[in-house]
């Protein structure tokens, strides 16, 4: 009896291939990490642009009003948090949001207490009311997406291989969408996480306990639900595809060919987290923050350029094995 033969199925792409690969074509091109590098400069010795004018007397307003219709036990818990906000309001710079990453360019100062740098004190300005806060947040918001889909598509450029001059409609391209894609990600967060607190307030109204278990459930289900999307952006930069078709090729690979994209996600986590801690190490107004600034825009563009390799050889994986089962069906045809 003759055999058949059959070209057997490819493995999937492997995870720390994948990474050692990213930190090798960073390396190559090391200019890439240039973007995170300034964006933290500026943050750091730029101006900071404060709330705590507009924000203090809302929180101080909302806590009296509370601490009328409470027992001495909450009006203390109340004070506490009270405390709690007005620390967390000094820490809150505007200007940290110009880093818009994932979708954007990654910062290592951003969300942190920097108010020295090596020049002495930094520039400090209260913003006036809520309207200019609002402005000037979507302002910089708006420059730090089309500042990062820039850095994104030169990364995406090196891992494709693709030469020649940068291509101003391709880019003008990758921004649009990429604001959608931001657009539909807010959209669809609303969508889950208000009917969900919703759930879980209903449920603290019985039980405290079992209103967190709720809690811990629904968290597992949206991070279940949000996973296939986490290569929603490599599909507009390293293949031009619209947001839609890049939402539903990433949505495909994830959820049929890359059951490992969890775990790659966690080792990334772990790995640019943990060296953050190093990083951080230094004070705020110390030189040596440079070298901390240098060594996360190096490790997190790493993790972004292996990001890509992976999503590319995972869809050079599904598209063979779809071409090798479509030829398998018909043979038995």
């Amino acid at each position: 009896m003759e055999a058949k033969e059959t070209k057997p199925i490819t493995s999937p792409p492997k995870l720390m291939n994948a990474i050692t690969s990213g930190f090798n074509v960073i390396a190559s091109n090391i200019t890439l990490i240039l973007f995170p590098v300034m964006l933290d400069l500026f943050i750091w010795l730029g101006p900071k642009l404060r709330l705590q004018k507009i924000l203090e007397p809302i929180i101080a307003n909302t806590n009296q009003t509370l601490q009328a219709y409470n027992t001495a036990d909450m009006t203390e818990l109340l004070k506490n948090a009270q405390e709690a906000w007005s620390l967390l309001i000094t820490r809150i710079n505007l200007t940290s949001s110009i880093s818009t990453f994932p979708l954007g360019i990654p910062s290592l100062l951003a969300g942190t207490e920097s108010t020295n740098n090596p020049f002495g004190q930094s520039m400090s300005f209260e913003i006036p009311s809520i309207g200019i806060a609002i402005i000037v947040f979507l302002l910089l918001v708006a420059a730090g997406l089309i500042i990062g889909s820039v850095y994104l598509g030169m990364i995406a450029k090196k891992i494709s291989g693709r030469s020649g001059v940068i291509n101003i409609s391709i880019i003008g391209s990758q921004i649009i969408n990429t604001f959608l894609l931001l657009l539909l990600i807010i959209g669809l967060l609303l969508i889950l996480i208000f009917p969900s607190l919703f759930v879980v307030s209903i449920f603290a109204l019985f039980s405290p306990s079992l209103a967190q278990i709720i809690l811990l459930i629904i968290s597992f289900v949206l991070i279940w639900l949000l996973i296939p999307l986490v290569f929603s952006p490599h599909g507009i930069f390293l293949n031009q595809l619209n947001v839609v078709k890049s939402i539903i090729t990433s949505f495909r690979l994830v959820r049929l060919f890359l059951p490992g994209t969890g775990l790659f996600i966690l080792i990334s986590i772990l790995l640019a987290q943990g060296l953050d801690i190093l990083w951080l190490a230094a004070p705020s107004n110390s030189w040596l923050t440079m070298i901390g600034i240098i060594g996360h825009a190096f490790i997190y563009t790493s993790l972004i350029a292996a990001s890509f390799i992976y999503y590319q050889r995972g869809l050079e994986w599904m598209e063979n094995n779809l071409t090798q089962l479509a030829t398998r069906f018909k043979k038995l045809l």
